[in-house]
């Protein structure tokens, strides 16, 4: 009699470690991405940023912790903050938290991907795949789909996960208005990275505000800082202006668009006195 107990006890236990270790379905069901797209990149271009839609339909939290592909050499998850009025962006290390009925948007301006070491330009019409690492969920894997250069918004709205009834009431969404949306880009050279917020992203005046970070993604300091601007295709010939320094690594310049369309806009930058580095990237004025 004892033999048959103890016999039982050990299958039940054993059945117990083996639910508990066992992701169940519904994890999986809970985390719905969708609307994942990028933006065209300038050839020679080694970054480019990636946005998407995370919903979680659980009641339990879940965190993106990662991501990975093989369009790039590493795929980092971001966080992008406002610090004396310009956009800071730093890796969010333990990842991106996703509260339970939440709908959670990575867009440009705000939390994104960012892929680094591109293996070639992104360009549009391209699905770039993408496998995406959650604490409870496990990996989900997606496709980026690459817009135009001045892309605001995915192409394609495609759920990447197959899809479930809608909750009763809609979940929350942390989704920013897009009233006036700044025009956001990362520029990387080789020894210069910069984040580049173009505000309000649309003609007439424009602030331009940059960020410079060394080849270590760390804040640099540099003697000076020029912005240049042109629109070859509305025959705006390049106008170029000194930024003002408004901290070690921050510098602030007030232009003017005049047109809509696709422009030019580079960097100057002075590191010392006979070394000058000069990176470009296009952006889009409405």
């Amino acid at each position: 009699m004892f033999e048959k107990f103890g016999s039982i006890a050990v299958l039940l236990a054993a059945t117990l470690a083996f639910i508990g270790s066992t992701p169940t379905l519904a994890d999986h069901a809970d985390i719905v991405v969708s609307q994942a797209w990028s933006r065209a990149t300038p050839k020679g271009a080694k970054v480019a940023g990636g946005y998407l839609t995370i919903e979680n339909r659980g009641t339990a939290p879940d965190r993106l912790l990662s991501a990975s592909s093989p369009a790039a050499a590493t795929v980092e998850v971001h966080q992008m903050t406002m610090q004396d009025g310009i956009m800071t962006m730093r890796p969010l290390e333990q990842g991106l938290a996703i509260p339970p009925d939440v709908i959670v948007v990575l867009a440009p301006g705000g939390n994104h991907i960012m892929f680094v070491g591109l293996t070639a330009p992104f360009e549009e019409g391209q699905r770039i795949p993408v496998s995406l690492k959650f604490l409870r969920t496990g990996t989900i894997e997606t496709s980026f789909d690459v817009g135009s250069v001045g892309a605001k918004g995915p192409r394609l709205q495609i759920a990447s996960t197959e899809a479930t009834p809608p909750a009763s009431s809609p979940p929350k969404t942390n989704a920013l208005p897009s009233t006036d949306e700044p025009f956001f880009t990362h520029l990387c050279g080789t020894r210069v990275m910069a984040d580049v917020t173009v505000t309000p992203g649309r003609g007439g005046p424009v602030e331009v505000l940059v960020q410079l970070y060394d080849g270590d993604k760390k804040p640099l300091s540099v003697d000076a800082l020029s912005v240049t601007l042109a629109n070859p295709d509305k025959n705006v010939a390049p106008v170029t202006a000194s930024a003002v320094r408004i901290a070690a690594d921050k510098w602030r310049v007030t232009m003017m668009t005049a047109a809509s369309g696709k422009w030019s806009l580079a960097l100057g930058i002075d590191m010392k006195k006979d070394d000058r580095i000069d990176i470009a990237a296009p952006i889009v004025i409405e």
